[in-house]
């Protein structure tokens, strides 16, 4: 083992704790700043699905720390949580960006003439975001699969003091 390798896997314990903490604090602190819930609203729906866009950022650098940790590394385990769960986040995005446009729809008749062009704007941004974060929890988990690699068959060293050479004589 070089030192450099060993130096990383000693990093590792902390590297996955501080990836744990920038998904999960985010995440928290914008879910928690939506409620009380309101599913059945498509007002609040359109509004919290701006926001959680806002909070996508960090996480996702969370995620790229473990991913690079876990490929650097070579932790099979972590890099297929890591490549499924990127998978699932990956596709609620997208629903997500289709339910977004959906709300966006039915709010934007409740928008006052004067705000048209902010909703519009914050419905782009928020929809670019989403988009984005899709694209990008997809190549976290292409970049985290695990590949095996064929290696070459092994074959016996040949020692000089095993090998056989062939000696000539010739007589004279």
């Amino acid at each position: 083992m070089d030192h450099s390798t060993g130096g990383a896997r000693q990093l590792a314990s902390s590297a996955y704790l501080v990836a744990f903490t920038l998904i999960c604090i985010p995440l928290f602190d914008a879910s928690m700043s939506l409620v009380p819930f309101h599913l059945g609203t498509p007002q609040w729906r359109f509004g919290a699905v701006g926001l959680l866009s806002n909070a996508l950022m960090i996480p996702a650098i969370g995620v790229l720390i473990a991913v690079t940790t876990a490929v650097t590394l070579g932790h099979e385990r972590m890099q297929r949580v890591l490549t499924i769960a990127s998978w699932i986040v990956a596709v609620m995005l997208i629903i997500g960006l289709g339910a977004f446009a959906l709300d966006a729809l039915q709010t934007r008749a409740a928008v006052q003439p004067a705000m048209q062009l902010s909703f519009r704007v914050a419905s782009l941004t928020a929809a670019a975001k989403l988009l984005l974060g899709a694209i990008t929890f997809v190549a976290f988990a292409r970049g985290s699969r695990v590949i095996k690699r064929k290696l070459p068959p092994i074959t016996a060293p040949q020692t000089p003091l095993l090998r056989r050479e062939r000696v000539s004589v010739t007589h004279g």
